[in-house]
């Protein structure tokens, strides 16, 4: 079992409780393509860039799996029976995991809860921000 570093858990303890108004925009980047308003209005607010930033990575995964679904439309969507029900149900599941993470996210930032979204949280701090950290 790994172990969370010292200072993860130290940094968690000292996050400053976010305010309404943060607390909103950071739920709005959850938002397809309204997460570059969050990332511009973040200001310096941390929780705003946190979420916002995962707001940007769940748009490209969103526009990734679409690419995947015009792909997989233009190939397997040939073959009658089965081109159909492969191509429906790979977009019928991604699109429900987008929309899944994406009202899981809203509503986590709403709380003002930091969370991590799956397989992509991890990335977050990747994306360029408008922050004055990224200046």
């Amino acid at each position: 079992m790994e172990e969370t570093p010292r200072e993860e858990i130290v940094g968690e303890a000292e996050r400053p409780e976010p305010g309404e108004r943060s607390r909103w925009i950071a739920a709005v980047a959850y938002v397809p393509f309204v997460c570059f308003f969050s990332l511009s209005k973040g200001g310096d607010d941390p929780f705003v860039h946190y979420h916002a930033r995962q707001g940007v990575l769940l748009l490209v995964a969103e526009v990734a799996l679409v690419i995947l679904a015009i792909i997989l439309e233009l190939t397997l969507g040939r073959l009658r029976l089965f081109g159909l029900i492969v191509v429906g149900l790979v977009q019928l599941v991604t699109s429900l995991a987008a929309l899944v993470l994406a009202v899981m996210g809203f509503v986590k930032a709403l709380f003002g809860e930091y969370w991590h979204l799956p397989l992509l949280g991890e990335h977050a701090h990747r994306v360029p921000g408008l922050g004055a950290e990224d200046r």
